[in-house]
């Protein structure tokens, strides 16, 4: 059908927040192509998504409706989306680099024997209408530039706080279609039993709806106890720079930057942190930056 497909996380009926990024990277490459965009969500009792989609840059949406994807389980989740996309075979299939989605993008494209190209910065379309995955590689010092020209759909995982969320208005409402998909959960070796409410101090930094980062200011990794602490009293977790990572003041999956994490959270607090470019560059979108260094 050669359509764009942007497959967006939900939890209780709450969209994941880099349903913006990806409709928008949707939206852009639909255009360039002159096709339609749909969404696919994946849940139960999805009725009401509908109306809130409403006049969002999509043409349709597509509710695969089943109690059995109430929440999120690995092998009846892949068994719906694989099923669909071999009945409808889009041209592109966009989902968001979180745990969920990909693991998700993960087993579909292993299951239909497909590229995937996962963690993306950026996507373009290439004179021959091919899907370019623009990917961070090389620990971040090289973005490289890659299609799949004998393969289709083109699936990719766009990494969370990388995209500007535009404001995509529509004058249409979108057409809605509701499937009930064809599961077999007895052919599911994993089951969902229940969920467990984490230490927000302990998210993926990128996850994380305040970032307290520090930099060289900080001083050592003793100081960095009170960065925890602070992180945990306003309900965020821990960002750093790398030269804080390179002194083993913290771990490096914490690390914040060009050859770290790409971060968008509500606040970012650095402490310590010069601000030097390519530290700026993964939390400049942040949506309140507050500085805080020593008096010299």
């Amino acid at each position: 059908m050669d359509e764009i497909w942007v497959v967006l996380e939900q939890a209780q009926g709450e969209l994941d927040d880099v349903y913006r990024e990806i409709v928008g990277a949707g939206r852009e490459l639909a255009d360039r192509l002159s096709r339609k965009l749909c969404a696919v969500v994946l849940g139960s009792n999805l009725a009401a998504l509908g109306e809130s989609l409403n006049f969002s840059g999509l043409d349709e949406l597509i509710l695969l409706d089943d109690p059995a994807l109430g929440s999120y389980a690995p092998e009846i989740y892949t068994q719906a989306l694989s099923n669909l996309i071999q009945e409808h075979v889009p041209q592109v299939v966009l989902l968001g680099a979180t745990p969920n989605g990909s693991d998700l993008a993960s087993r579909v494209s292993a299951k239909l024997r497909i590229g995937l190209v996962s963690d993306c910065v950026a996507f373009e379309i290439d004179e021959g209408g091919l899907l370019v995955r623009h990917k961070p590689t090389h620990k971040g010092k090289v973005c490289s530039a890659i299609i799949s020209p004998r393969v289709k759909p083109q699936i990719a995982t766009l990494r969370p706080g990388t995209l500007e969320e535009k404001d995509l208005q529509s004058t249409q409402e979108i057409k809605v279609t509701r499937i009930s998909p064809r599961l077999d959960p007895d052919k599911c070796a994993i089951r969902f039993t229940g969920l467990l409410r984490i230490d927000p101090v302990t998210l993926p930094v990128e996850e994380a709806d305040v970032v307290v980062a520090g930099g060289r200011g900080v001083g050592s990794a003793e100081n960095f106890r009170i960065l925890e602490e602070a992180a945990s009293v306003l309900g965020g977790t821990i960002g750093a720079t790398r030269v804080a990572v390179d002194s083993r003041w913290v771990s490096r999956e914490r690390q914040v930057g060009q050859s770290g994490k790409t971060v968008k959270p509500k606040l970012y607090l650095a402490c310590g942190i010069s601000g030097a470019s390519h530290h700026v560059l993964g939390m400049k979108d942040s949506e309140m930056i507050v500085a805080i260094n020593p008096t010299t």
